[in-house]
């Protein structure tokens, strides 16, 4: 009878579509045996390492680990207890079991090493690991630069959010995929993880990894880091724990606070100072911490801060405040009209509106615009060979950081305003917790 309980969990498990278990009452009514007889036998199993058990409000798959021999004889000796409940719909009956934390049997780790056939896999290292009875939600970390690959080709979707995203291929409007059959990868969900020394790293869960085409698992798997790595506690309470988390990155509150910039001289001044903003659906791919260290990236990045803050000034706005040319004397009394930049003018009536105590307060608001827009233009007149340096980590949080705080300043500034002191700022904004991940 054990040999066929051993038989029924393992070939349930080979069988089933996502490394199932079988639930535990399953095994009596398929043997004609009584339930606390089978349980019996089931103890025996787990301690001789051939049967694994988990107890959870959803043990249909190995989540977190295998645990204890011990622990799992004392939940079976418990299931005793525990009784079956039949719900009927019309013709159909259901069973249930009358607990929280229902039972589903599989073959243990070791077991499955000796018996299973791995051959159907290929190359998929991933999915292996699921098929030897790895927890589904064993956190992987990988060098940040795994990224590289989908970020960087118009073929993939990449989507993310603050410190989390999602992969997949692209489809024509025919509903077929725009790429070979061995790129059509789907990553429902990756995250941000640090090494120990605090470098940014990817972080996927075992089972997502297994949605990769075995191709792709290859990759994945040589970009894979090993050591003391952790990953971002928001995306762990997020993804394990099910709770909302209520901090932001410093990108979404960049781009919230140009939202609330535009709304306020919308309200005060009847034109918005920027030209568009970027939050939702517009958020530009690029503005994130998934970023590898390079040259390349850091200056793609900056290119793309200018654009979102210089370039999106809205000439328009400063029309009538000031004046929108200076004059440049040349030889033999030729006098050069030049347009202002949009930081200038920005500048110039700000500091014409707003009063403030001391000197200099207005423009040392803009120093660190002036910073990325001095940073944009350096690249434009030189040739740099790219290079891999991660002090452009370090760079692009300190850039950011400071980018953030001018904004942030300037809400306040226009919140000031007698026609929008009523504007009401979102919580999140105000109050939440901007962090710098």
């Amino acid at each position: 009878m054990k040999d066929r309980i051993e038989n029924m969990v393992y070939d349930f498990f080979v069988a089933s579509s996502d490394f199932n278990g079988i639930p535990l009452r399953n095994i009596s009514q398929k043997l004609n045996i009584e339930y606390e007889n089978s349980i019996d036998l089931i103890k025996e199993l787990v301690k001789d390492d051939i049967i694994s058990i988990q107890s959870s409000t959803n043990p249909h798959i190995i989540s977190f680990q295998h645990y204890p021999i011990d622990s799992q004889v004392h939940i079976l000796e418990e299931a005793k207890k525990k009784k079956e409940i039949l719900q009927s719909f019309g013709e159909i009956t259901f069973s249930s079991e009358d607990t929280e934390f229902p039972i589903c049997l599989y073959p243990s780790k070791t077991y499955l090493q000796k018996n299973r056939n791995l051959v159907e896999f290929g190359n998929a290292f991933y999915t292996k690991q699921l098929a030897l009875g790895e927890p589904h939600f064993k956190p992987i970390f990988f060098e940040i630069e795994v990224l590289d690959l989908y970020f960087n080709d118009p073929r993939f979707d990449f989507k993310f959010e603050d410190y989390s995203g999602q992969i997949s291929c692209l489809y024509d409007k025919n509903e077929n995929p725009i790429v070979r059959e061995e790129h059509e990868v789907f990553l429902k969900t990756f995250g941000l993880g640090f090494d120990e020394n605090g470098g940014r790293l990817a972080v996927v869960y075992l089972r997502y990894l297994k949605d990769l085409t075995p191709e792709h698992q290859v990759f994945w798997r040589s970009k894979e880091k090993s050591g003391n790595c952790k990953m971002l506690e928001e995306y762990h309470q997020n993804t394990i724990q099910g709770d909302w988390t209520f901090s932001y990155s410093i990108f979404s509150g960049f781009l919230g606070e140009q939202k609330c910039i535009n709304d306020l001289t919308e309200l005060a001044f009847s034109k918005p100072i920027f030209r568009r903003t970027y939050e939702k659906e517009n958020r530009p791919k690029e503005f994130t911490f998934f970023f590898t260290p390079t040259l390349k990236n850091y200056n793609d990045f900056i290119l793309l801060l200018d654009k979102m803050i210089s370039e999106n000034i809205n000439r328009d706005f400063f029309e009538g405040k000031v004046e929108l040319f200076e004059y440049v004397n040349l030889e033999n009394g030729v006098v050069e009209r030049k347009s202002k930049g949009t930081l200038q003018l920005f500048e110039e009536w700000l500091t014409k509106v707003f009063n403030v105590k001391g000197d200099g307060a207005v423009s040392d608001l803009f120093k660190p615009l002036k910073k990325i827009r001095r940073e944009r233009q350096n690249p434009a007149h030189k040739i740099n060979e790219n290079q891999y340096d991660k002090q452009y980590i370090e760079k692009q949080k300190e850039i950011m950081n400071e980018a953030y705080s001018v904004f942030r300043n300037l809400r306040n500034i226009f919140h000031q305003h007698p026609k929008a002191n009523n504007f009401e700022i979102p919580d999140w904004l105000e109050n939440g917790h901007i962090k710098t991940f």
